[in-house]
């Protein structure tokens, strides 16, 4: 695995981690330490709006 995608998958796993609340404050501060903050912020970018697609398509099956 190339080292650019390593990093896009750590930072993902980083937000994703953040977003649910889940992991350890170790892995945190690893994770803080290895990553640029360009890479978190575009990881935070899109995995916010996959949760708001996700919420909007959850919405609009259960009102129908």
């Amino acid at each position: 695995m190339n080292s650019s995608l390593r990093t896009s998958i750590h930072a993902v796993r980083a937000v994703f981690c953040a977003f649910t609340g889940i992991g350890k404050r170790q892995d945190l501060e690893r994770h803080i330490s290895a990553l640029r903050p360009q890479h978190v912020i575009i990881a935070g970018l899109l995995c916010a709006a996959g949760f708001v697609f996700g919420v909007i398509t959850l919405v609009s099956v259960i009102a129908k």
